[in-house]
């Protein structure tokens, strides 16, 4: 473990330099700085009118949500955001979103780390026995970083989002605990 980063956020799971610590409200600017256009605002945060604020940002987790920041120690100011939240009347199961790197650190391989850092938080720390996502077909680099991770496709939802007022397909990826625990050993083998 290495130096605490310096801001107010209880870390929860921390990877080298790295660490996911508990979102702060005042750091929802920087999210909203992150949103490059439209197109991004809507893979992101479908439900979400443009423009993107701080307000709505806030209000994107649940009242059982878990939204968290990434940091890199000894840096104030965050490099990602995600949540992870209660998918409803499900128990155990738990649904990811709202990934989000900032636009000068991509490519780097810190939409992976975040996920994985997530991961470890929804079975090791919330003993979570399945966690979902949905991404748009369309959104190639987030659906590579998921195959990555490990997620595997399970099938395709079409949602109607009525601020666009029509219908999309989305991709559906799961991960079971059973399949996190391998992939994690595999991890550390090597």
């Amino acid at each position: 473990m290495g130096v605490v980063p310096l801001h107010a956020g209880k870390i929860h799971v921390q990877n080298g330099p790295w660490c996911l610590a508990a979102f702060d409200p005042l750091m929802a600017p920087f999210i909203v700085s992150w949103v490059q256009d439209t197109r991004e605002l809507f893979w992101l945060a479908p439900k979400t009118a443009p423009p993107l604020t701080s307000a709505k940002v806030v209000a994107w987790p649940g009242p059982d949500g878990c939204p968290m920041l990434l940091y890199r120690e000894q840096h104030t100011e965050p490099i990602g955001y995600i949540e992870l939240n209660p998918m409803p009347g499900q128990k155990k199961h738990l649904w990811m979103g709202h990934c989000l790197i900032r636009p000068e650190h991509r490519g780097a391989g810190l939409g992976r780390l975040i996920i994985e850092l997530m991961l470890e938080k929804a079975f090791l720390n919330e003993r979570a026995r399945i966690v979902s996502l949905v991404v748009f077909p369309d959104n190639t680099p987030a659906i590579r970083c998921y195959r990555t991770a490990g997620f595997s496709h399970i099938g395709e939802q079409v949602k109607y989002f009525s601020n666009t007022r029509r219908q999309q397909c989305m991709l559906e990826k799961r991960m079971a605990r059973e399949e996190y625990l391998v992939i994690r050993e595999e991890q550390t083998q090597t």
